[in-house]
């Protein structure tokens, strides 16, 4: 497969530059040349292999890598991650059974089995993560199908936590290469931009960011919003965009690039003290404990519900297990974090 960058379609990059740099020399970000599209029946295959190897298949398709789902298996365990069933129509995507509880571990040790030298020093490539995010998607994706919890022709929203906007823009090419993707609905916290962008139409590129409880969320900019433009619009939108960030003031998208932008996203603003809420509450509703990030998920899941009226189902992703934030999780419940780890060992 070949990359051009989100600003120029006129120079095309190997797979194995996009592990290594983040952009590329006209500051752009990669992105596939042509993103390859499955039918029905190809999403409909994915049941009939295994987690691992629909993982495998994917990273081969972006980096023209010969991994197995053996290979994915031996990386990050033959069980990472778990489905479990919520009530109002929610399931829960489980991405942190590993031994560092977090799905930033699955990324990393997948990200250094697609890279060449096979070892990768310092951070791995932003669309490295990406792409490691559409895989593990096929891959619970072909769970769901396989159990029977989905359809392949009928969609499900996903809802996900918004940090550098990676997840969306992981859902977004996943919907776009074929899997029954609804809305992609984005928790933000208090540093807001994607929901200025999708539901006010404007964007503060001058905008910093505010210190929260959320760290991996707070960007005054996230860096794959310039994705979702790109994908969304054209190239000459994404130029426009970068125009503004660079020269500062508000970047205001017209009325079609507007309603590219949003189509198929939702995103809300949940405040930290709502965070410290929504982990009670569904605790006693639903007797799961959830971490900070996927509160704010779960924040604007709810927020969708209220304005639309819909309530399809939905896949809530979880990368973090509590127990990484027990001092936080334990003080919203008024528990100890002795008591939280029992309910967490118990459920």
């Amino acid at each position: 497969m070949l990359y051009v960058t989100t600003r120029s379609k006129h120079d095309v990059y190997t797979p194995a530059i996009t592990m290594q740099q983040n952009r590329g020399p006209d500051g752009g970000l990669f992105v596939p040349f042509k993103m390859p599209e499955f039918d029905r029946s190809a999403i409909n295959a994915l049941a009939d292999k295994t987690f691992g190897q629909n993982v495998a298949d994917i990273l081969n398709l972006f980096f023209g890598t010969k991994l197995t789902g053996w290979d994915v298996d031996m990386a990050i365990g033959r069980n990472p991650f778990k489905i479990r069933s919520m009530n109002f129509r929610i399931l829960i995507g489980e991405l942190y059974h590993n031994m560092e509880a977090n799905f930033d571990r699955m990324i990393r040790v997948l990200s250094e089995r697609v890279h060449p030298d096979g070892d990768i020093i310092g951070k791995h490539s932003d669309w490295l993560d990406i792409a490691v995010r559409i895989g593990v998607l096929f891959g619970i994706f072909g769970e769901l199908i396989a159990t029977e919890q989905i359809r392949s022709d009928k969609p499900i929203n996903i809802a996900v936590s918004s940090g550098n906007f990676a997840s969306p823009m992981a859902a977004w090419y996943a919907r776009q290469m074929g899997l029954p993707i609804g809305t992609i609905i984005c928790g933000c916290n208090q540093n807001g931009a994607p929901w200025d962008l999708l539901h006010r139409g404007e964007l503060d590129t001058d905008a910093i960011a505010v210190n929260t409880s959320t760290p991996k969320c707070d960007y005054a900019l996230p860096p794959d919003l310039e994705r979702l433009i790109c994908a969304a619009c054209n190239q000459d939108e994404t130029l426009n965009y970068c125009f503004h960030c660079t020269e500062g003031g508000t970047y205001r998208p017209d009325r079609d690039a507007h309603a590219a932008i949003r189509q198929g996203m939702f995103a809300a603003v949940v405040s930290g003290v709502r965070v410290q809420t929504i982990i009670p509450s569904v605790y006693h509703t639903n007797r799961y404990i959830l971490d900070q990030y996927s509160a704010l998920a779960y924040g604007a899941l709810a927020d969708y519900r209220s304005r639309t009226g819909k309530s399809t189902m939905t896949l809530l992703l979880v990368e973090n297990s509590p127990v990484t934030q027990g001092e936080s999780i334990a003080k919203a419940m008024n528990i100890t974090v002795p008591e939280l780890k029992k309910r967490l060992a118990e459920g």
